[in-house]
């Protein structure tokens, strides 16, 4: 089988969610044969691993202009998707997908306009979220101007996410996103391709009260997350327990995270490896109140060993793993319950961290969570 998959960066170093999915895609379809992946590069990304795996890769330099800003309005109209639309990348895209190409592979609705006018035998697209529903969330959280853009960009994407009609089949990561999409649209194919995690490499025990929240610190659901733990939960946890501390952990802080830092908080920005960070840790938290998809940092911080307090949305399509390293709370009182009660128990804190560990190994393997969309790729395309 010979794929060919867009992605909106060359997913190495996977040091982000949106990177973890592209990368267990694309070497699941290099098991099945040969892979082209084209994508933007940041300064950061590196395709020789990826090559060294037999992965050709295809490769533009990211850059926003208006003329390219312009022509990705035309074909989407969404803001967000006009900002990842180049012509350049087009082209790379238009010369991969030849004759013999079985599957071309989104990631991304966003990216869909790079499928236009391509006939491969089969094309994918993979919803890493349910756009729309992410941006309606972002919209009632939001107020002002900013509420009447986010509107206006769920509108957009809601065209957009119709278009996925055209395809053969669609992925998307939870039970939950296959609910979201069909209140946009109806497709015949859509499989559930759950987030998941090959390396469970479980940390020692940590010797301090440490809570982590390890995200992109950059993006809007993510930033909510830390401005609302910081002003509501995390002043009930130093309360209980002064000598606790608070790490968070992730690439390009907002100024509004940056903000956060103080004598309990500490904001790290970009850092080269998460082991360090994670070995400090007692408990990691996710407490998203907007989002969508699945949550690769809550199986990130399992596989490291240390349980996960999180909101119901912070751990929506990962319900499976409640009590098996995960514990959901979504008021500030019974979250900084939940993480007092870790802190202050180490004991507990170790057995619900082997539980996770355990659980990601068991269910959580890219090998598991790729079987539904190899099964539709071997039933072959849609019959129009």
């Amino acid at each position: 089988m010979r794929s060919v998959v867009v992605a909106k960066f060359v997913p190495w170093p996977p040091n982000s969610g949106d990177k973890r999915r592209t990368l267990g895609i694309v070497r699941g379809l290099r098991a099945q044969g040969e892979v082209t992946l084209c994508a933007f590069a940041g300064e950061d990304e590196d395709a020789a691993p990826l090559e060294a795996e037999g992965i050709e890769v295809r490769s533009v330099p990211l850059r926003r202009r208006p003329d390219d800003l312009a022509a990705g309005l035309a074909l989407g109209r969404s803001l967000t998707a006009a900002r990842f639309y180049d012509r350049r990348l087009a082209r790379l895209v238009a010369e991969a997908v030849t004759e013999d190409t079985d599957v071309l592979v989104v990631e991304h609705v966003q990216l869909l306009p790079y499928a236009r006018g391509l006939h491969p035998r089969m094309r994918v697209v993979d919803m890493h979220n349910i756009e729309s529903a992410l941006a309606r969330r972002m919209a009632g959280a939001a107020s002002g101007i900013r509420r009447l853009a986010w509107t206006a960009e769920t509108r957009a994407l809601e065209v957009m996410e119709r278009r996925v009609r055209d395809v053969d089949v669609v992925a998307v990561v939870s039970d939950v996103d296959r609910v979201s999409l069909t209140d946009v649209v109806e497709h015949p194919r859509v499989v559930v391709v759950p987030n998941a995690w090959d390396e469970p490499e479980p940390q020692p025990p940590a010797t301090d009260p440490v809570v982590s929240f390890v995200a992109l610190l950059s993006w809007g659901p993510n930033v909510d997350a830390a401005t609302w733990f910081c002003s509501a939960v995390w002043p009930l946890v130093v309360a209980q327990l002064p000598e606790a501390r608070l790490q968070l952990v992730g690439r390009n802080p907002a100024p509004e995270v940056q903000a956060l830092a103080g004598d309990t908080v500490q904001v790290s920005g970009t850092v080269p490896d998460l082991a360090p960070w994670y070995a400090r840790t007692r408990v990691a938290v996710a407490p998203l109140r907007v989002g969508g998809g699945s949550r690769l940092k809550i199986l990130e911080a399992l596989a490291a060993g240390r349980p996960v307090v999180a909101t119901a949305v912070g751990a929506e399509g990962l319900e499976d793993l409640t009590g098996r390293g995960v514990l959901i709370a979504d008021d500030p009182a019974g979250m900084a319950a939940e993480i007092v009660g870790l802190l202050a128990d180490p004991a507990r804190s170790e057995e619900l961290g082997r539980a996770g560990v355990a659980a990601v190994a068991a269910d959580h393997s890219w090998a598991a969570a790729l079987r539904p969309l190899l099964a539709q790729l071997s039933a072959g395309p849609t019959t129009r």
